[in-house]
């Protein structure tokens, strides 16, 4: 019976269309923000959205904390151009780690819909 439940778990997972969301956080001084402000704008330029590699969810957030400034941004990768996607995140940061302070990650995720079927659920409809 556990095969069963396995193969009827991966039979439902194949059917999903596999989204990555990758959600990019970055931490700077306070002081540097000019500087980030203008690298921004920078690299925007050199690096103008590809709409073919992925969709802007959030393009940027940004906020206050005790040690400085956070942002973020969120971004859902095509199928099958995450490699593209972080070639380019790639080539971004070295570029941003020309400013002293800062500090970047990048966390990737599934949506619901894809990692409910993992355990045996389904997405309700929202």
């Amino acid at each position: 019976m556990p095969n069963l439940i396995t193969n009827q778990i991966k039979s439902n997972y194949l059917k999903v269309r596999i989204m990555v969301m990758v959600v990019s956080t970055s931490w700077f001084p306070t002081s540097k923000s000019a500087e980030v402000g203008k690298k921004y704008l920078e690299i925007m330029k050199q690096f103008p959205q590809d709409k073919t590699i992925s969709k802007v969810i959030v393009s940027v957030g940004v906020r206050t904390t005790p040690d400085g400034m956070k942002a973020f941004s969120i971004s859902e990768i095509k199928e099958g151009k995450l490699k593209e996607f972080m070639d380019l995140a790639y080539k971004q940061i070295l570029i941003w780690s020309e400013i002293e302070g800062y500090k970047t990650e990048m966390e990737f995720y599934m949506s619901g819909a894809e990692a409910l079927p993992l355990v045996g659920l389904v997405m309700p409809e929202l």
